[in-house]
C-alpha cells in the first residue's frame, strides 16, 4: 500500500495532470471511497484502513497525483495524503449509497466547493462492476465528448 511513486505507460511516466479523465478518475478514487492508508511508525510501512480494493484506489490516486500537488520536503506520512487533501478542498461528500450486491456499485453524491474541470454542479461519483454500472448509463465520455452509450460502445 505504498502510495508514493509514479504511474508509467510503456516505460514513460504518465503526467496525470495533463488528462481530464485521470483528474476525474483520481477524484472518484478519493470521493467514492470509505477506506484510507495509514503510516505505521513502528513498522515504517503503510497499512490499509478499510477494504483492500478501496485502499488500492486511494494508492492509485496518490501515485497518479493528477492535480500535481507538490510533495517535495514532506515526510512520508504527509506525502501519502496530498491528493486526498486536495480533492477534499474541491468536493464535499453529501451522502453515500453503500455497495450492494444488487447494484454492484457504490456511489457518492458530492457537491463542488470550488470550480473544477468537472463542472460547477453536483456529481454522483460511481465505482463498481462494469456490468452493473454500464447497465444504468445512457451516455459515455469518449475523449472530451459525451456520446450515447450504444451496444457497440458498451461492448468495447
Amino acid at each position: 500500500y505504498e502510495p508514493i511513486g509514479d504511474v508509467y505507460l510503456k516505460g514513460q511516466k504518465v503526467k496525470a495532470g495533463e488528462f481530464d479523465a485521470l483528474q476525474e478518475l483520481g477524484t472518484i478514487c478519493v470521493m467514492c471511497n470509505d477506506s484510507a492508508i495509514d503510516f505505521n511508525e513502528f513498522k515504517q510501512a503503510f497499512e490499509k484502513v478499510g477494504e483492500a480494493t478501496e485502499t488500492a484506489l486511494i494508492v492509485l490516486a496518490e501515485k497518479m497525483n493528477p492535480f500535481n500537488v507538490p510533495k517535495t520536503g514532506l515526510d512520508r506520512r504527509s506525502a501519502a495524503i496530498v491528493v486526498r487533501q486536495e480533492v477534499e478542498t474541491k468536493w464535499k461528500k453529501e451522502f453515500t449509497l453503500e455497495f450492494s450486491r444488487d447494484r454492484k456499485s457504490m456511489s457518492s453524491y458530492c457537491t463542488p466547493l470550488k470550480p473544477s474541470r468537472l463542472g460547477n454542479g453536483p456529481k454522483l461519483f460511481v465505482k463498481g462492476a462494469p456490468e452493473g454500472v454500464l447497465d444504468r448509463c445512457s451516455h459515455a465520455r469518449v475523449g472530451t465528448n459525451k456520446v450515447p452509450l450504444n451496444s457497440t460502445l458498451k461492448n468495447r
